[in-house]
């Protein structure tokens, strides 16, 4: 026996004989990210090193070595493809764990750049990187080789995670982040520190586990529910974030796994102690079947692995691996296991099925029966019928369908070719279409369907040839798809345009589209392209059709389910062009959310304002040096953050208990509401801002109205408000104050001032005024119907183009004319005016000013135009007169313009003044009192008291409220650049007696 220790006295002995510890009992085991190399922690403290390359069943102990000071409560313990070991010790200088490497015998040398000493997780991953989380200070470290001897190791990157619960590290890299304060399971890229999806789950459970697939596209999470006693089972798409399907069950669950991907895959759950093994397919996760045979012979204990369809274990001593997942996979499920659930993802051979008959262009003739695992399909061909036949294994139960369309009269030369499939789907290829058909055996009424079609054409299908034709011309779903978990989405644009088309008795094509509505897997995977295609197809029916369903599945018990909120992004993904086209679907389906509750627990003494946020949300990022250097007062300061939150609290209580209110958490059931793109270019969102669905609630008023009718609409605003809105808006404001007082007070005081300071003052305001017109230009860039359509935005325009052309022309020649300084002003102070709309106190009767002068915008315009024939008839009737006259009160008609400015004006003020000069010369002029007639009744009473009335009667049936909201949501177009953040989901505290 050999024996290696360092400064730190950690004594690591190298057994010469390792097979002397083979009978000792092994606590745990580990393996290599790649499967290479297992580790085993036996109970008197050795560690032996087995090798799984080449090795079948029993694996050979390759080293032992013996470490006395093992940690034994929450230990590190981890292996590499590289045969690093890593164990926690119950030490802290230089840190409380230990890094050996087999290979040299040496330990690993590793420097901290925060010099820390104590390490909660360590995890070997895939690219051979190690990635260490320290839960203290709620930071990571990922550490690389820095030579090839793999003893040197160099921090290659810190990141802060700021706050967690429980934390995953998967064998790719990927950090699973649980916030248990908003339920939340976030996935990040460790490398570019970028959110691939959140995962929400129930506020009444408790999470127990998480599982990855091996290509990291699936995620099962199992969570505990202990008030009903039941475990609760998810499996969600680590793409989308969207829940596939969840089943409950009664009893503990103490592992999950998700095996056979390539095969046929099941999700296997476990309880040991009632040795209790079952599967079931993770898109339906009903009806699971008893997998106890797959374990006979096995000595399964706690401490086993399972992992890329492999299982090690231990037995005396010694480690074992085996295949968990046969090679005839399909197979030993339906005859061994009796499992007749359906297999969702295709197999590695259903695949190339798919993908050869497709790009075969010369198929061959069909066989009578096709007899598969579990089924025997069969058809029946005539020139009027094509029947085809499903039958069950060893059942007396036969299920038959007409497959001929009505259009389509020669059924012996119908179908072209057809197979089974390796999970006993039928594919057939025929003159309308690649049909897959399945039998649902699960459903209530037990029947054929289909399952999936395939054809481009998009048209009617009786117009339809295929003359010795690939598909593949016609498949342009298959063009650039890369084979996965899922087949390519059905061609619903063809199935949408022959809805009526009839097999035998039946509209197929209506039930294959009703199905692909309602049925969650097909709701869940293809939910968003079938959503896209009846937008283009602009069918409101099947729009609201799908947009209810998708409400649908998130209710149980009248209770909305938060882990399925995820759905309703198939709505809100598309929110700009279904408010657009279908405006009272949208306001309908915000109706119908505005008040989700994720959790019943009421605080009856909360002194949160209304309608403010709840629970924090975590962005990662790159440590700096001041994180570095404020972690060393982390302690200090967390004690005083819990005395001075317990002081707080109880003077609250004390002082404040007549401001106390019963508040309860609601949930925004908006998904992806306001997300933005995760690939971020500044100079293209410079130029072309990217939106989100938020920045169209205001194009459309039916939406408007509704979105801030509930409660959603406003807490997502303040939530905005409170985030960032507030910072920009009053960087903005304060600049325009700058633009506006530089303008002001070389207008005002130009006589004051030398001629030096007042060319200052005016490049400042060009300077500002080009800046707000950038602004300017993005948010007509973004909407250019909708910004001309605002007179408050052309007003904003003409604020800052004619302020910005009088500073350039008074620099250019010397002076500005009055008018253009005077006009400039006026519309500078207007702008600043409306600069308070944000605050309530101001900003609900600027928006019943500015809500109503866009209502009244075209009576001012038909206004003006009789004002301008009064002014016109004035100037012909009286320019003549005043012309031989030389009386002020009379040669004011002798020019246009002056005549138009004092009609203005009798309207207005109802003076008759003007015309007394007329009326004293000329009292038998009785076109002038036919004129004054017309002016007084028609003018002045009608059309003023009928403006009145118009403005009294929007006063009237306008909501203040709601249209402060809608004015304070506009604020967010102006810095749409700066907005960007990725949030699947917001909570806030709500009042319940609000």
């Amino acid at each position: 026996m050999t024996s290696y220790s360092d400064d730190s006295h950690v004594e690591i002995q190298i057994e010469d004989a390792p097979d002397k510890n083979k009978n000792k009992k092994i606590l745990e085991i580990v393996c290599s990210p790649n499967l290479n190399h297992v580790a085993a922690l036996h109970e008197d403290n050795h560690i032996s090193l087995w090798s799984i390359v080449n090795q079948e069943n029993f694996l050979a102990n390759v080293k032992t070595i013996h470490i006395d000071n093992i940690r034994t409560t929450e230990k590190i313990f981890a292996i590499s493809d590289n045969k690093q070991l890593s164990i926690s010790l119950d030490r802290i200088n230089p840190y409380n764990f230990i890094i050996f490497d087999f290979e040299s015998d040496k330990e690993v040398s590793l420097t901290f750049p925060d010099w820390q000493k104590e390490i909660d997780f360590l995890y070997f991953i895939e690219n051979g990187n190690i990635i260490m989380v320290n839960t203290k200070y709620y930071r990571a470290y990922v550490f690389s080789s820095k030579g090839k001897d793999n003893i040197t190791w160099v921090c290659k990157s810190m990141i802060e995670l700021q706050y967690f619960k429980k934390i995953y590290i998967t064998s790719k890299g990927n950090l699973m982040i649980f916030i248990d304060t908003i339920h939340e399971i976030a996935m990040w890229d460790i490398e570019d520190l970028t959110v691939k999806t959140r995962i929400l789950l129930e506020w009444n459970h408790i999470l127990k586990h998480i599982e990855i697939s091996d290509d990291e596209e699936l995620l099962s999470v199992c969570t505990e529910n202990k008030k009903l006693k039941e475990t609760n089972l998810y499996v969600f798409s680590t793409e989308t974030g969207i829940n596939l399907s969840s089943h409950t069950i009664k009893g503990a669950i103490d592992r999950i796994h998700l095996i056979a991907s390539q095969k046929g895959e099941r999700l296997l759950f476990i309880n040991f102690s009632e040795k209790r093994y079952n599967l079931v397919d993770p898109y339906y996760l009903n009806n699971p079947i008893d997998a106890s045979k797959l374990f006979e012979h096995k000595q399964i204990q706690e401490a086993c692995i399972i992992q890329s369809d492999t299982i090690i274990y231990t037995i005396d001593g010694k480690v074992l691996i085996e295949k968990l997942v046969r090679d005839n996979w399909v197979e030993y499920l339906r005859k061994e296991l009796k499992d007749t659930n359906s297999i969702t993802t295709p197999s590695k051979m259903t695949i190339d099925i798919i993908t050869k008959i497709i790009k075969d262009s010369s198929y061959y003739t069909y066989k009578d029966e096709y007899e598969g695992k579990f089924l025997k399909w069969s058809l029946e061909l005539s020139n009027e019928s094509v029947k085809l036949i499903a039958i069950p294994l060893n059942s007396s139960i036969k299920k038959q369908l007409e497959i001929l369309p009505s259009f389509k009269l020669d059924g012996k030369n119908f179908i072209l070719h057809c197979e089974i499939l390796e999970n006993d789907d039928f594919i057939t290829i025929t003159r309308i279409g690649i049909i897959i058909w399945t039998y649902s055996k699960n459903s209530k009424n037990s029947d054929i369907k289909i399952h999936y079609y395939w054809n481009d054409w998009n048209n009617h299908l009786e117009d339809f040839v295929l003359e010795q034709k690939k598909f593949e011309d016609y498949l342009y779903g298959f063009k650039d798809w890369t084979p996965g978990r899922i087949l390519p989405v059905s061609s619903y644009e063809t199935i949408y345009n022959n809805l009526d088309v009839k097999f035998g008795e039946k509209e197929l094509f209506k039930e294959f589209l009703k199905n692909s509505v309602e049925e969650e897997f097909y709701l869940t995977c293809y939910g968003k392209h079938l959503m896209k295609t009846l937008i283009e197809l602009k069918n409101d029916k099947w729009i609201r059709h799908l947009g209810q369903s998708c409400i649908n599945k998130c209710i149980q018990d009248n209770t909305h389910l938060i882990s399925k909120i995820s759905l309703l992004s198939i709505v809100f993904e598309n929110f700009d062009k279904l408010s657009e086209n279908h405006p009272q679907f949208i306001a309908s389906t915000l109706s119908k959310i505005g008040f989700v509750v994720p959790s019943t627990i009421v605080n009856p003494k909360s002194t949160s304002s209304h309608l403010s946020s709840y629970g924090r949300y975590y962005q990662l990022y790159n440590t700096s040096f001041l994180d570095i250097l404020t972690s060393s007062l982390w302690n200090h300061w967390i004690n005083f953050q819990k005395r001075f939150q317990f002081n707080f609290q109880k003077f609250q209580i004390s002082n404040l208990c007549d401001r106390d209110n019963n508040t309860t958490i609601l949930a925004i059931p908006i998904p992806n509401f306001v997300s933005y793109p995760k690939k971020y270019n500044f100079w293209k969102e410079l130029l072309l801002p990217s939106p989100n669905p938020f920045t169209y609630t205001n194009n459309v008023e039916v939406i408007n109205e509704e979105f801030y009718r509930y409660l959603n609409g406003e807490a997502l605003l303040k939530f905005k408000w409170n985030t960032f809105g507030r910072k920009y808006y009053l960087a903005i404001w304060a600049i325009y104050t700058v633009f506006l007082l530089s303008f002001i007070i070389a207008a005002s005081c130009y006589n004051n001032i030398s001629q030096t300071n007042l060319f200052i003052l005016l490049k400042i305001t060009i300077c500002f005024g080009i800046w707000h017109l950038i602004f300017e230009l993005r948010q007509f860039i973004f909407e250019p119907l909708n910004y001309m359509s605002s007179s408050w935005n052309i007003l904003d325009l003409v604020a800052i183009i004619s302020t910005t052309a009088t500073s350039i022309y008074w620099i250019k020649n010397g002076s500005a004319p009055t008018w253009a300084i005077t006009f400039s002003s006026l519309f500078l102070e207007i702008r600043f005016i409306i600069f308070l709309r944000p605050n309530r106190y101001f900003g609900v009767y600027l928006a019943l000013i500015m809500k109503t002068v866009d209502k009244v915008i075209s009576f001012l315009i038909i206004f003006g135009l009789f004002a301008l024939a009064l002014a016109h008839s004035l100037h012909l009737m009286l320019g003549s007169e005043s012309e031989k006259s030389q009386n002020l009160n009379t040669d004011m008609y002798t020019r246009f313009g002056s005549a138009i400015v004092v009609s203005y004006y009798m309207m207005l003020t109802g003076d008759k003044n003007p015309l007394s000069s007329f009326i004293l010369n000329e009292n038998e002029n009785i076109m002038i009192m036919l004129l004054m007639i017309i002016i007084s009744f028609f003018m002045l009473i009608y059309l003023m008291n009928l403006f009145i009335g118009i403005l009294s009667y929007l006063i009237g049936i306008s909501d203040s409220h709601l249209a402060y909201l809608a004015l304070k949501g506009e604020v967010f177009l102006i810095f749409i650049l700066f907005e960007g953040f990725f949030k699947t989901l917001i909570y806030c505290l709500c009042y319940i007696d609000y």
